[in-house]
């Protein structure tokens, strides 16, 4: 952010002196995915995402960290966890229940050039059995882009987004969201039991 000031002292339309002054900004940037979604041998399942936070600017930066689970509603969040795997601070967390929205850092400070890295594991069911207590409708909802990518909204397969607040006023400023299925395996399992 280069800055230059010029005086004219005399009125003649010639500078006489000269200041300037140069400062760099934080540039942050986010990118979320998924790293896989794993049956478990207790019919539960667990899918993990990767949060990555990075600064490519030339200035320390502040950001808020949130990450929201927006399954379909028929899955429930039983418990889960999140680690910081590179840079920033020593994190790790748990948790029973769906958290979401969930607060994962607030007001971090990130170096000009680092990256810190986050990932977090939610274990889930899934029911679309009629006597269900899930509030859902029984009917799963698959991710609008199978390959994970954008074009999916919340309540539709396991639909998480994690959004950055960068100047401290409660509202995201990025956002990056992914979706991916239900193993196939369990969702065969329930559509079988349902006919």
């Amino acid at each position: 952010m280069y800055n230059q000031a010029d005086l004219d002292l005399n009125g003649d339309g010639q500078t006489d002196l000269t200041d300037n002054a140069c400062g760099d900004l934080p540039n942050i940037t986010l990118d979320k995915t998924v790293l896989g979604v794993v049956a478990n041998a207790d019919g539960t399942f667990t899918v993990s995402y990767q949060i990555t936070v990075s600064n490519n600017g030339g200035a320390t930066g502040i950001y808020t960290l949130v990450d929201e689970a927006a399954f379909d509603d028929d899955v429930t969040i039983l418990n889960g966890g999140f680690t910081i795997s590179t840079g920033g601070p020593a994190l790790a967390g748990q948790f029973t229940g769906d958290p979401s929205p969930l607060t994962l850092v607030a007001n971090q400070e990130i170096a000009a050039g680092a990256t810190h890295t986050f990932v977090i594991d939610y274990r889930a069911s899934l029911d679309l059995s009629d006597n269900s207590t899930d509030g859902g409708d029984n009917v799963y909802t698959s991710c609008a882009d199978a390959t994970g990518g954008n074009g999916s909204e919340p309540g539709q397969g396991l639909f998480n987004m994690a959004s950055l607040d960068l100047n401290g006023d409660g509202t995201a400023d990025l956002t990056d969201d992914v979706c991916v299925d239900v193993p196939t395996a369990d969702l065969s399992a329930h559509q079988a039991c349902e006919q």
